[in-house]
């Protein structure tokens, strides 16, 4: 079985790329708070392979992944492109017009400054 270190929990991107790069076969996750602890357990268990983001088409390179993969001495043995898509849902019961404020990730809403966290609806 293969072992692959990811940047995220059980269900985020990384872990759905993993599975569809690794498809048909098994895998274990081995979960990281940050690209620097993935990068770190990789260093400490040889067997370890990673799947690391290094583009977004969005905000573009990260350029801090690309240093920590220079900094490692990894080679970088395949690729996986995954289309990511947010909608905003609400309960059958609800209305959109619910909503006050929408707490996000500033990539995951283009359209909005990049500075804000909060975006008003």
């Amino acid at each position: 079985m293969k072992r692959v270190a990811i940047q995220g929990i059980k269900g985020s991107f990384h872990d759905i790329a993993a599975h569809q790069f690794f498809a048909g076969e098994e895998i274990e996750l081995v979960c990281c708070d940050t690209f620097e602890s993935l990068f770190a357990q990789t260093r400490q268990d040889n067997d370890l392979l990673a799947l690391v983001a290094i583009e977004n088409t969005i905000a573009g390179s990260l350029l801090h992944n690309y240093e920590l993969l220079q900094q490692s001495g990894m080679t970088i043995v395949g690729e996986h492109k995954l289309h990511i898509e947010h909608s905003l849902m609400c309960l059958p019961d609800d209305s959109p017009k619910m909503l006050k404020e929408v707490n996000s990730h500033p990539v995951a809403w283009p359209n909005v400054a990049t500075s804000f966290l909060t975006v008003p609806i």
